[in-house]
């Protein structure tokens, strides 16, 4: 019980010291208004990049492989930010284990998305 009542004490000091380096490299602690922020337009940014990319993919003649694989490394990497944007709006709690991984993978997601809108921004081969 001593044990049990130590590691809950000691998990949220835990995770009020760990941070995030954005893909722009600056660094935002997991706890700060700040990182929420950042999560909140990477996931809006990627919303809007995947439903591009489906529209794109969806267009008569428009079959890509390239656009194909960009969606589903968008897909693959988003999925934490996904996963606390849905808990978030479910109001459902994901652990400490689970949400700092899901918050570690934002800026592989950010990158994700980047790379997706550059692919969107060339023209179809």
């Amino acid at each position: 019980m001593r044990l049990l009542r130590s590691s809950a004490l000691l998990a949220p000091m835990l995770l009020a010291g760990c941070a995030v380096s954005t893909a722009g490299g600056e660094r935002l602690k997991l706890r700060s208004a700040q990182f929420r922020d950042y999560v909140e337009g990477v996931f809006r940014e990627q919303n809007r990049v995947a439903d591009a990319l489906a529209f794109e993919l969806e267009a008569p003649g428009a079959a890509s492989a390239e656009l194909a694989a960009a969606e589903d490394e968008l897909l693959g990497a988003c999925a934490g930010v996904n996963e606390l944007a849905t808990a978030r709006r479910d109001n459902r709690r994901l652990g400490i284990g689970r949400s700092v991984r899901a918050a570690r993978s934002v800026p592989d997601c950010e990158r994700a998305t980047r790379a997706a809108e550059t692919r969107l921004a060339r023209p179809p081969r």
